[in-house]
C-alpha cells in the first residue's frame, strides 16, 4: 500500500472541525463538506487521509479519549490529605470537563450510546475510558479511607461508595449553578465546592441523628 504523506496540521484541523460537527449533530447528519470548509482543506483531501467518514469519526473518537486521559493524569500523582480534598478536586474535574471540553464530552456520549455500530478497538476504548471517568474517585479515595478510624463492622468499599455519593451530589449542584450562573467562568469562584464538600463530609462521618445515650 502506498505510504499517505500527511500535513500535520491540516490534519490536526480536520479532527477539530469533526469533531465539533459530530458532536453538535452526530455522525449521519455531519457533513464532510463542512468539515472541509471549517478545516480549510478541500473534501478530497479528507477522503484522501482517512478513506470514508466513518474512519475520520472513528479517528476522532479516538482522539478524543486520549486527549481526556491527559487530563486526568494530575488527579492520580498528587498526594491528598483528606476526603473532602478528594471530594473537592473530583468534583472540579469534571466541572473543568463540563465548561472546557463540552464537545468531547457530548461526542463521547452520543458514541457510547451507539457503540455496537464502532469497530472492536474503538468500543473497547471508549468502555475503558467511560468506566475510568466514572471511577476516578473511587480510585483516589481507598488510600485515604484505609487510614481511617472505620468501625470494624464496616467494610471500606461501603464507605467508598458513600463518598462517592457525596461526590455526585456535589457534581450535581455545581453544574446546575453554573447553568443557573453563566457569569460564572472559573471553578475558583465557586468556594460553595469547598464548604457544601465539608458539610457532607461532617453528616457522613459523625451521622444525623442525635445520640440520646451520650446526653444521659
Amino acid at each position: 500500500m502506498k505510504e499517505i504523506n500527511i500535513d500535520q496540521q491540516k490534519y490536526e484541523r480536520i479532527l477539530q472541525a469533526a469533531l465539533k460537527r459530530f458532536a453538535t449533530y452526530g455522525y449521519q447528519k455531519a457533513n464532510t463538506d463542512e468539515i472541509a470548509r471549517d478545516a480549510g482543506v478541500s473534501k478530497g483531501l479528507i477522503f484522501h487521509y482517512f478513506g470514508k467518514k466513518q474512519v475520520l469519526y472513528e479517528r476522532t473518537i479516538s482522539g478524543v479519549i486520549d486527549f481526556l486521559n491527559e487530563q486526568s493524569n494530575d488527579l492520580f500523582t498528587k498526594q491528598y490529605m483528606n476526603l473532602v480534598e478528594v471530594v473537592v478536586v473530583s468534583t472540579r474535574y469534571k466541572i473543568k470537563l463540563e465548561q472546557e471540553y463540552p464537545d468531547h464530552l457530548h461526542l463521547l456520549i452520543a458514541a457510547y450510546t451507539q457503540k455496537h455500530s464502532l469497530p472492536e478497538t474503538i468500543q473497547v476504548k471508549l468502555a475503558r475510558y467511560m468506566d475510568g471517568n466514572m471511577k476516578i474517585a473511587n480510585q483516589l479515595l481507598p488510600s485515604i479511607v484505609e487510614q481511617l478510624p472505620i468501625k470494624k463492622e464496616l467494610a471500606q468499599q461501603d464507605v467508598v461508595q458513600l463518598v462517592l455519593g457525596v461526590v455526585n451530589q456535589i457534581s450535581v449542584e455545581s453544574l446546575q449553578f453554573i447553568r443557573a450562573h453563566p457569569e460564572v467562568t472559573e471553578v475558583k469562584q465557586m468556594q460553595f465546592l469547598t464548604e457544601r464538600a465539608e458539610i457532607y463530609m461532617k453528616i457522613l462521618q459523625t451521622g444525623f441523628l442525635e445520640n440520646k445515650a451520650e446526653e444521659k
